[in-house]
């Protein structure tokens, strides 16, 4: 891991942000569990990779020897749950050849072949033609991945493991986001001159442990001074009250280019 404190130069052309999974873990309102996809012209990445991610990949026309690095925030089903049938999607369909980084909280590794071999016994142990590096990151060091900035900002989630907002710099434009987590001021060093922050808000004003809802975001949102809100991981609650919401929604297969 590399400390990086300059941005990183721009590229040509654009970043394409497509949200193939914008759910909660229930799959409310018939949506994907959190799978976002980011090109920026030279380097394709996921931010999450819920269980449900494979499907709206395959309609998306992305096929899994296409992606160069997939991004935890934590580690749970609905975010992480996916990367084994990636990986096994990786090695026997697409037929990848080229390293998979697969970045994400400390105990990332030990989670992902344990959830493999759950599901199918032995298969973290398989021999494959193409390399896998997990990077175990740490919250507050800048990690260098590729043509990629990524800072970890520790949020309050639990889920056995610490659970991160991620920033990350690419083609001279910051994404961050938040993945599940309640108000905490460590949103606001995540979402600071963000070109586009995305955000969870499960539900509309109630109030629940380890997740935010919408009327506290709104009551936060002047701190948050990112250029771009979109918010995401949606329960029953505000899908039931969407003409209520001034934010921008996320949808399945929604597009933002940077």
């Amino acid at each position: 891991m590399v400390a990086i404190r300059d941005p990183l130069p721009a590229a040509d052309g654009n970043v394409r942000v497509r949200f193939l999974g914008s759910g909660d873990n229930f799959g409310s309102g018939g949506r994907f569990q959190a799978c976002i996809h980011v090109d920026t012209g030279k380097m394709r990445f996921l931010i999450d990779c819920g269980a449900s991610s494979l499907i709206p990949m395959k309609r998306a026309g992305i096929r899994s020897d296409g992606i160069d690095l997939i991004l935890i925030s934590h580690l749970h089903g609905d975010h992480f749950g996916g990367v084994p049938f990636f990986i096994l999607d990786a090695q026997l369909i697409s037929r990848r050849e080229t390293a998979l980084v697969i970045a994400g909280p400390p105990g990332l590794t030990q989670r992902v072949r344990e959830a493999m071999d759950v599901f199918y016994p032995g298969s973290s142990g398989v021999e494959r033609k193409f390399a896998i590096e997990y990077v175990e990151m740490i919250e507050g060091v800048i990690n260098q991945i590729g043509d990629l900035a990524v800072l970890p900002v520790r949020v309050v989630h639990g889920s056995g493991a610490p659970a991160f907002a991620l920033r990350v710099e690419c083609a001279g434009k910051v994404i961050a986001c938040s993945g599940d987590t309640e108000w905490t001021d460590a949103l606001q060093k995540a979402a600071d001159g963000a070109d586009l922050f995305i955000c969870e808000s499960y539900c509309f004003e109630k109030r629940m442990k380890n997740h935010l809802d919408y009327r506290t975001l709104m009551a936060h949102r002047a701190e948050l001074r990112c250029k771009r809100l979109i918010i995401t991981h949606m329960g029953e609650e505000i899908l039931n009250r969407l003409g209520e919401v001034e934010l921008e929604v996320a949808e399945d297969g929604m597009e933002v280019v940077l």
